[in-house]
């Protein structure tokens, strides 16, 4: 179940686990969420201290208003259990967990954060988890994913290795199969109401093809994306916050809609279109969305 009040999850930035001067700049990088990358930015024989590195990146803070999360090794590696006990009990607010494509396996997950939490002394529950979801089994199986624990936060979607999970030639995230996968993952985030976090762009020196992208995963209903360069986080930021028009345009349907029901109308016409309920629940999370992005004061309506 979508949590009341969701964090505001419009960039998840990848930061390498194993590189102290990419941990320390992270913080400067306004993302809403640092991924701390203990899976495929870090060679085999690094694992160990890319733990340990992470770890007193955690315990040092100093993130502001950014979600301290990391992307651990996929369940059934010889890292895994290590991964998850250290970084939970150093504070991660979040587990990102590769290769999510079975219920049982995020429900023993969920397990296990309980131990740590309670063994730390932190709160149980408070770290949640971002299902990555990269293969055709994951894909198949988002909707149980997604429902396998109330900790569930998001389904993020890996384009790349999904791509070669199906034996393709190419990743292009916007047609054949993996925009097939991209929309199924994004229909089973909102059918559970988790939210949906879309693929990377590999694009990293083409910010054009980033906002064209960001804002196709927009398109097909994601609530944000991964990044792997902190330059994309702006971009993604300015794609997923309201404009202007936008937001103007939902005050005027929700003032109208309030003036409307004191009439006693369900339903009325706006700039010569008919306007109902589903209209309006879509302006009330235009403007959700731009107060929680900071374009529209709290008490503003």
């Amino acid at each position: 179940m979508m949590d009341p009040s969701p964090r505001l999850r419009r960039s998840l930035l990848f930061v390498p686990g194993s590189e102290p001067r990419h941990l320390a700049r992270a913080r400067d990088a306004g993302a809403d969420t640092l991924v701390f990358d203990l899976e495929d930015a870090v060679a085999a024989d690094a694992k160990a201290r890319a733990r340990d590195l992470v770890v007193e990146t955690l315990r040092a803070g100093g993130f502001g208003a950014s979600e301290a999360a990391v992307r651990v090794n996929a369940p059934g590696t010889p890292q895994f259990a290590a991964d998850l006990e250290a970084v939970t009990a150093a504070g991660a607010g979040a587990i990102m967990v590769p290769k999510s494509e079975r219920a049982d396996v995020l429900l023993g997950i969920d397990a296990a954060l309980t131990r740590v939490e309670r063994d730390s002394g932190r709160t149980p529950g408070a770290v949640r988890v971002l299902a990555l979801i990269e293969t055709a089994a994951g894909v198949a199986d988002a909707l149980a994913v997604a429902a396998a624990t109330p900790r569930v936060a998001a389904l993020c979607f890996g384009h790349a290795d999904f791509a070669r999970d199906m034996g393709l030639a190419s990743a292009d995230a916007a047609g054949g199969v993996i925009h097939h996968a991209r929309c199924a993952i994004a229909i089973a985030a909102r059918a559970r109401r988790v939210q949906a976090i879309d693929c990377v762009c590999l694009a990293v020196r083409d910010p054009e093809a980033m906002r064209a992208d960001a804002a196709l995963g927009q398109r097909l209903g994601y609530d944000g994306k991964l990044c792997i360069h902190p330059q994309q986080v702006a971009i993604v930021h300015d794609v997923y916050a309201p404009n202007a028009d936008e937001i103007a345009q939902a005050r005027r349907i929700a003032a109208a809609w309030r003036e409307a029901a004191r009439e006693g109308r369900g339903v009325f016409a706006l700039d010569g279109a008919m306007v109902d309920a589903p209209v309006v629940a879509a302006a009330e999370q235009v403007l959700d969305r731009a107060r929680r992005a900071g374009a529209l004061a709290e008490d503003e309506s």
